[in-house]
C-alpha cells in the first residue's frame, strides 16, 4: 500500500523548466530604466512601497482558504487563517456525491519571492482507496 504522503506528491511535468529564482530585491533592481519592465513588474505588485510579505513568516505561497462549490447546493469555504482549521478538515475532509460536478478554489497569498512551477494536487478517495489523482499547474 503506498504512503500517504507519496500520492501527495507532485509528478514531474513533462518539457517545464522553473526559471532563475531572483529575490524581490533583485527584481527591483533589474533594468530599472527599461520602462516596459519597469511596467511588468508592477502588473506583478512589484512596485514601489508595494511589498506585503510579513518578514517574520518564512512561508513563500499561503493558503488563505479553500472552497468547494457544487452546483445546487451553498458553496462551503474553509478559512484557514482560523486557529484549528487545517486539523478540522483532516478530520472532516469535503465530501461530494458521486458524479457531482464541482470546482476547487483556493485563495492564496504569494510572499518574498515571484513563484513558478506551481501546481494544484488534488487526491480524490472512496471508502480509503484513491480513485482519482488530479494535478494541475496553476496560472496566475
Amino acid at each position: 500500500m503506498a504512503d500517504h504522503h507519496d500520492e501527495l506528491q507532485p509528478e514531474q511535468t513533462a518539457g517545464f523548466k522553473v526559471g532563475e529564482s531572483k529575490t524581490i530585491d533583485e527584481y527591483h533592481k533589474l533594468d530599472q530604466n527599461d520602462e516596459s519592465l519597469k511596467k511588468w513588474k508592477e502588473s506583478l505588485g512589484l512596485g514601489a512601497g508595494k511589498d506585503i510579505s510579513n518578514p517574520n513568516d518564512p512561508r513563500k505561497c499561503i493558503i488563505i482558504s479553500l472552497g468547494l462549490e457544487v452546483e445546487g447546493r451553498p458553496d462551503i469555504i474553509i478559512d484557514l487563517k482560523a486557529p484549528g482549521a487545517i486539523e478540522a478538515l483532516k478530520d472532516k475532509p469535503f465530501s461530494i456525491k458521486e458524479g457531482a460536478d464541482f470546482r476547487m478554489k483556493a485563495i492564496f497569498q504569494v510572499q518574498h519571492q515571484i513563484l513558478s512551477g506551481m501546481k494544484y494536487l488534488q487526491v480524490v478517495k472512496r471508502k480509503g482507496i484513491t480513485v482519482n489523482k488530479l494535478q494541475e499547474m496553476i496560472v496566475c
